[in-house]
């Protein structure tokens, strides 16, 4: 499919399906707030609520390709900590991640792309070096990012440094297989 109009007729079919059952009888959102906000791959083929099994509402959702932490991402989770009172924050990766597969293809052959994917790829190059893993799976690699990252968040953010220092806020640095659902935790914070 690449005809925006007939695209964006197939998104307003699915609202009106999904709008008409849900007009006035929408669910209020949790009193207590989001219960976790997770920081997904762009590209994963499974929503959050649908990996963690919960309703709408009760996760903060943000997603960028290959995880990258930007200002944009950071204000979001330091919303989430410090206004939101979020506890937890899930750093979701998943398999077969083409964002990693670019950082290791470009860790290969010494070639970076140009362009915004430059900074996907770097980061990912990054984590090999950060945490010292070979470049030789792409499982291996993906829990490298994926740690990383939630590391990466503690580094660039005093508020949540603080929040976790104090036991009010924790990471887990997760990822989860398409085809079967499962969670597999990689590191905890």
């Amino acid at each position: 499919m690449n005809d925006p109009l007939i695209a964006w007729q197939r998104l307003r079919a699915g609202n009106e399906h999904f709008f008409v059952p849900v007009r006035g009888h929408r669910a209020a959102p949790p009193e207590d707030g989001p219960q976790a906000v997770v920081f997904r791959c762009a590209d994963a083929a499974l929503a959050s609520e649908i990996v963690f099994g919960q309703s709408w509402g009760t996760l903060l959702d943000v997603s960028n390709w290959g995880h990258v932490i930007d200002s944009g991402v950071l204000a979001t989770m330091e919303y989430a900590v410090e206004t939101l009172d979020v506890p937890l924050i899930v750093v979701l990766g998943h398999e077969e991640c083409q964002a990693v597969r670019a950082g290791m293809r470009a860790w290969d052959e010494a070639v970076i792309p140009d362009g915004a994917t430059r900074t996907v790829v770097e980061k990912v190059m990054s984590s090999i070096v950060r945490r010292g893993v070979g470049a030789e799976s792409i499982e291996s690699v993906s829990s490298a990012h994926i740690v990383n990252t939630g590391l990466s968040l503690m580094e660039k953010s005093p508020l949540i440094a603080r929040h976790i220092d104090a036991g009010r806020c924790g990471i887990v640095c997760a990822s989860v297989d398409p085809e079967t659902g499962r969670l597999r935790s990689h590191a905890t914070i």
